[in-house]
């Protein structure tokens, strides 16, 4: 496949070697950034934060800043990763994450900004190390399931 690299660039006048040269996987690459994208976040100083945002925030009502730099303060992808990591530690623990879904829904316990809603019976996602879109998946999965979890 690399000869076939080399045989393309060098027909536009490109020079490439296919014995020197790598190219690295693209995805492998994204999930180094967003590894080092998420370590940057979970460790940044709120201090200079709140300076940056100040700005932000100003022209918009609906945004607390206090409240939103000590929702950070928490670490919510770290809060987010134990929660799963808590519920998926067993079967047990699975099934009855299950049966609370089922038994609030079939009771309308459930209910967001005041309206009874319905949870799709799905299980919490795991972040994982190598797939760079995982920490994604878990936090939207989570936020699907938020009601359930205050049930917990």
């Amino acid at each position: 496949m690399m000869q076939e690299l080399e045989h393309l660039l060098r027909e536009c006048n490109i020079e490439f070697d296919a014995q020197d040269h790598r190219i690295m996987c693209f995805p492998h690459i994204i999930n180094i950034c967003v590894k080092h994208v998420l370590t940057a976040f979970s460790g940044i100083n709120l201090a200079d934060l709140a300076d940056t945002f100040v700005g932000t925030f100003a022209d918009n009502g609906d945004v607390n800043i206090d409240e939103y730099l000590e929702a950070l303060s928490n670490d919510p992808i770290a809060l987010g990763c134990q929660t799963v990591k808590a519920i998926r530690a067993s079967g047990l623990w699975r099934d009855e994450f299950t049966h609370i879904i089922r038994s609030c829904n079939s009771s309308g316990l459930f209910k967001f900004q005041g309206k009874v809603i319905q949870i799709p019976e799905y299980q919490l996602l795991w972040d994982i190390a190598t797939q760079w879109d995982s920490v994604y998946f878990m936090i939207n999965r989570l936020r699907a399931m938020r009601v359930v979890c205050f049930f917990l």
